[in-house]
């Protein structure tokens, strides 16, 4: 980072910047999101260093454009949502309106459903995932997180949004699971299948029941073999 940068982001959090918080069902307020990401646009002067992506300026409003429509595909991703049903809602609001257009061979132009122009979208969509929210984003979030930590002397803390993108989840059994090696698909599977094979301790800790070996899916059992092979201490009978 830059000096004004660095400087910047520990001034925000001595002020009291934080990530913007979750609802009991692991959900984020899109205007809270909106909020805290044209701040994070302020301390890292988006609009000089990502003027082209976060901080590009929208010449009709004067607003952060993609921004907003980089929030809408987080959003998406931090709750667990596939890459496919992404794209597919991307499409769909495509088709409700039409006016908002796609690029074609630079030129911006009605949308109008057809294959190539959803194909278009796609790939508009894909490369918002890949650079905008699984670099860029997740980097910047990183540098915000270590920030963090080291103003307020503590290791870890809740609501980091850095591991949320990480993760592709808000969930703490999804992320416990993720940490351990597990992929995202199956720490899915075994959450949604929690009270089969998750226990908690009188401690506290949360293991695994050695029945997942021989669970019915596939995956999770082959994972499950490799993971208990270097991490044996996570299972229980």
């Amino acid at each position: 980072m830059s000096v004004d940068q660095t400087e910047n982001l520990t001034t925000a959090i001595a002020r009291g910047m934080s990530y913007p918080r979750l609802d009991i069902n692991g959900n984020v307020n899109y205007n809270d999101l909106i909020d805290f990401l044209e701040r994070m646009c302020h301390v890292f002067k988006w609009e000089k260093y990502e003027r082209q992506t976060l901080g590009r300026v929208s010449k009709k409003t004067g607003k952060h454009g993609m921004l907003r429509w980089y929030a809408v595909i987080l959003i998406q991703w931090i709750q667990g949502t596939g890459r496919s049903h992404i794209m597919n809602k991307a499409i769909e609001f495509k088709q409700n309106n039409p006016e908002s257009g796609v690029k074609v061979n630079g030129k911006q132009e009605r949308y109008n459903d057809s294959r190539d122009y959803r194909n278009i979208v796609i790939a508009d969509t894909l490369e918002v995932i890949e650079n905008a929210i699984l670099f860029s984003i997740s980097n910047y979030f990183l540098r915000f997180s270590n920030e963090y930590k080291r103003f307020h002397n503590v290791e870890t803390f809740q609501n980091d949004w850095y591991e949320y993108v990480e993760y592709g989840t808000t969930n703490p059994l999804t992320i416990l699971l993720q940490r351990s090696g597990f992929s995202r698909e199956t720490s899915t599977y075994i959450r949604q299948h929690r009270d089969e094979y998750v226990v908690m301790t009188q401690g506290s800790e949360i293991k695994l029941r050695r029945s997942l070996l021989q669970s019915r899916n596939v995956g999770a059992a082959r994972e499950s073999a490799d993971i208990q092979y270097n991490m044996p201490e996570i299972f229980v009978n």
